[in-house]
């Protein structure tokens, strides 16, 4: 297995990229953030642990990724909690009972508000690693994709760069080569160490470029009986009794489930969940429901962390890595939605939770991170060097590697 060198593999690629630049190669290989980085900025970013190591440090721990998207998530909700500007009308948010959402979720001050709203995850899964995206503490994390809405998103998120050719949310494969793809090859691994499980049919779709590549289920998929167990069974029952309120997706507590349930039986060393109904309750103008799902997401996201710390193979030898596939608009008018050109709709948020990375929680100033880095950053925190998976793809994030 190659042996990545977290300080050489990173400074290799800023060599490279100047060398492209001088070349006369264009703008698509830029440079790497700590490149860009000086002054106080710099000192800034190395107090929050926003460095690379030697090859002689100690040996990256990572020997597991497990990857979750939440669908459509706003920066806005996951740093400041409820959007008062949102909630103030009733025909904008579409929220039925706003003393009683009030009551819930508005507090004084942002940092109050997102506690309120998702309480496990900042009390006690933000503090494990590194939280970027919040441009209020000048952390920004930006798409490369021209689209700025799901398929495009998740190619990025999965190919680490954007693909022309992926313009629709039409549910097909492509011919693109994914990070899961190239992990199973790579690591030598089983059809049941790597998986997908999501609630719509197009994460089954964009997680590989081909059938059968690993273990994937759709929205309302049933566990095989050979990889399955009752319980897994009885759940993916449920899934096609349970109402959603669009009929291509299907209910994400019980999509949680069914991969935890696989995750006990299976142990996937690298697991992508794809969670999709916070897109569903914002397309349907229900700020309401949006929040309380957040605020169950929370759970699940608490949940999975716990059921992944209570088993060997993944105890303190796995990385969590929480993002979503693109922001939505600002306005009470247009914040259920998103397209190139509705402003917003570009930013999204990264976390990075493992024993790799430093605990530190949110941290900023930083220079931009992009969507694409989060594959190169899932080669290199098991070990790998990113470019041998695709030279061109976003280099890996930075603040996910800890200063040893």
């Amino acid at each position: 297995m190659t042996t990545y060198a977290r300080c050489s593999s990173v400074r290799q690629y800023q060599i490279d990229a100047r060398r492209r630049v001088r070349a006369g190669s264009g703008t698509r290989f830029r440079t790497h953030p700590l490149e860009l980085t000086t002054g106080i900025a710099a000192v800034l970013l190395y107090a929050a642990s926003v460095v690379c190591t030697p090859a002689a440090a100690a040996a990256h721990a990572t020997q597991n990724i497990v990857l979750v998207t939440l669908d459509g998530v706003r920066t806005q909700e996951f740093f400041s909690g409820m959007d008062e500007t949102i909630a103030a009308s009733e025909e904008d948010s579409g929220i039925d009972e706003i003393d009683v959402v009030r009551k819930r979720y508005w507090r004084p001050t942002p940092e109050a508000r997102r506690e309120a709203l998702m309480p496990q995850f900042w009390h006690t899964l933000a503090p494990l690693g590194v939280v970027l995206g919040n441009k209020s503490r000048g952390s920004s994390v930006q798409v490369r994709n021209d689209q700025w809405f799901s398929y495009p998103g998740y190619t990025e998120i999965l190919t680490g760069r954007p693909q022309p050719d992926v313009r629709s949310n039409d549910i097909v494969r492509y011919p693109h080569v994914t990070v899961l793809q190239y992990l199973r090859r790579k690591l030598e691994l089983g059809p049941t160490q790597v998986a997908q499980i999501g609630s719509w049919d197009g994460f089954k779709m964009a997680a590989s470029s081909v059938d059968d590549a690993f273990y994937m289920s759709g929205a309302y998929d049933l566990v095989p009986a050979p990889l399955s167990t009752p319980e897994m069974d009885q759940l993916g029952s449920l899934r096609k009794e349970v109402m959603e309120l669009w009929e291509e997706g299907s209910n994400d507590v019980l999509t949680t489930r069914i991969a935890l349930a696989f995750i006990t039986k299976h142990q996937p060393r690298v697991l992508w969940l794809g969670l999709g109904q916070s897109d569903d309750w914002a397309h349907a103008r229900r700020y309401d429901r949006l929040l309380d799902y957040l605020h169950l997401a929370d759970k699940l996201l608490a949940e999975l962390w716990s059921t992944l710390q209570s088993i060997d193979q993944y105890r303190d030898k796995t990385t969590l890595i929480i993002t979503t596939d693109h922001g939505r608009g600002l306005t009470p008018k247009n914040w259920t939605d998103h397209d190139a050109g509705i402003e917003g709709s570009e930013d999204i948020w990264i976390v990075v939770i493992g024993p790799d990375t430093p605990h530190v929680g949110e941290i900023g100033p930083t220079a931009t991170v992009h969507q694409s880095d989060i594959a190169a950053t899932a080669v290199a925190l098991l070990g790998l060097d990113y470019r041998d998976f695709d030279p061109d793809s976003g280099p890996p994030i930075a603040a996910a590697f800890a200063k040893q």
